[in-house]
């Protein structure tokens, strides 16, 4: 059936969902809580004292840093500016490169948090330079917030601001716009913005863990005492002994008794503080040595150690030790791109907030609009891994000298290139070595 124009007009006009049903209201409203299992102080506290949850993060951190790239523009025209006459690509990076820290450790608080806990916000603050050639507005800062200090609020089902508190007492709106927002997208939410925390995901593990680590510690110490067994008579008593092994005495003058047992035991007790032991000659004491058991306790340490990683997406094979006897001296390097290939979403998330809340505000208030439809981009160079350039060099090189690839194949001369570490030609710099 045919849609009438009011059927039309209902489809352009009408959002039959919210993005955020907890925000669907004409007044503005605090994004509640969560409710997730594990709270921030917790996922936070993990993430302080656990190595294995934090090499984790801070590998795809690192990761995702080098993805990043630098600045670049396309347009080569030098243009007066407050610092000189400077293309845009020359002067955005300058940005970067004045601001307070820097973008690559911005870039890594932010990455850290939206992996570990699923959401990050920053506050970016501009600047006035007026004591320039000519007054300039400029990237003064961009302050990574603490997550346990806001909520995200808005109406009609969109986030347009966050209510940041500094103390318990006071609190405060930062628009949307000038914010940099980063966070994991859930399944069951994608929208919201409080993301999916990987942490949480890696927190029952971690607990496991660290109950191994305590039953491991227990069964170190036994494999190096052993284990003593004491037989005594139970239905006898022995006197109770003061400090100077003298039978201490009841009020009427008879002498303290205590089952013979209990004496004997809590008379070992002491071993653990020297290498000598006394006891009644009625008493047996054996001392069985101790079985230790470590693989069982390596194996499970290491599957727990191996989940984790999987929680953040982290092939654990990466620091596993290789040996290319056995065929597997290339799977670390295969891993890692695998791991590079996940992070770029994240990366591309990062790419897209930086050009559209810092360059694009930066452009139109010193350029005017004429930048607005082409505000560059951020691009690094793809990780190659040494061997699989190696055999490209190779095979392209032997292509080219048999004649499969025609030496006059530009785009073949610049692969090869890349793969070496140069600068690839253009048609006019290749018809002329030609």
């Amino acid at each position: 059936m045919a849609a009438t124009s009011e059927n039309v007009t209902l489809l352009n006009l009408a959002q039959l969902a919210p993005s955020l049903d907890e925000l669907y209201t004409q007044f503005v409203q605090e994004l509640p809580e969560a409710g997730e299992k594990h709270s921030l102080e917790e996922l936070i506290n993990m993430l302080k004292v656990c190595p294995i949850n934090r090499v984790a993060i801070e590998l795809k951190a690192l990761r995702a840093i080098t993805a990043l790239g630098e600045y670049h523009h396309p347009d080569k025209q030098p243009y007066n500016t407050g610092s000189g006459y400077k293309t845009v690509e020359e002067w955005v990076r300058g940005n970067f490169e004045s601001m307070r820290g820097s973008l690559a450790a911005a870039a890594g608080k932010l990455i850290r948090q939206a992996y570990a806990l699923g959401f990050c916000c920053a506050e970016i603050v501009w600047e006035k330079k007026v004591d320039s050639i000519k007054p300039e507005w400029r990237l003064k800062d961009i302050i990574v917030l603490n997550p346990k200090r806001y909520r995200f609020a808005g109406r009609l089902g969109k986030i347009d601001r966050i209510i940041y508190k500094p103390t318990y007492e006071s609190e405060f709106a930062i628009p949307y716009s000038k914010l940099i927002h980063l966070y994991c997208p859930k399944i069951e939410e994608p929208s919201d913005p409080r993301g999916d925390a990987q942490a949480s995901r890696a927190y029952p593990f971690y607990k496991a863990r660290q109950i191994f680590f305590h039953q491991w510690t227990v069964a170190g110490q036994r494999q190096a005492t052993g284990l003593l067994v004491i037989k005594a008579p139970s239905n006898e008593t022995v006197a109770i002994l003061d400090k100077e092994g003298q039978p201490k005495k009841n009020p009427d003058g008879t002498v303290k008794t205590q089952n013979a047992v209990h004496a004997a035991v809590n008379s070992a007790k002491d071993i653990e503080n020297g290498s000598v032991y006394g006891t009644d000659i009625k008493n047996q004491v054996n001392s069985i040595p101790g079985n230790a058991g470590e693989n069982f306790f390596n194996t499970a340490l290491q599957h727990y150690q191996k989940m984790i990683f999987y929680c953040y997406g982290v092939p654990s094979t990466i620091f596993d030790d290789t040996q290319s006897g056995i065929g597997n001296a290339g799977i670390n390097a295969g891993h890692r791109l695998i791991l590079d290939n996940q992070i770029e979403a994240m990366v591309d998330h990062l790419r897209d907030e930086l050009l559209e809340k810092i360059v694009r505000p930066l452009l139109v208030a010193n350029f005017g609009r004429k930048f607005e439809q082409n505000l560059g981009e951020f691009k690094s160079e793809k990780f190659i891994d040494p061997a699989m350039a190696a055999a490209r060099v190779s095979n392209l090189t032997m292509a080219l000298s048999t004649g499969t690839l025609d030496a006059n194949d530009l785009e073949a001369v610049n692969r090869l290139r890349e793969d070496l570490g140069l600068s690839p030609l253009t048609r006019e710099q290749f018809d002329t070595q030609q």
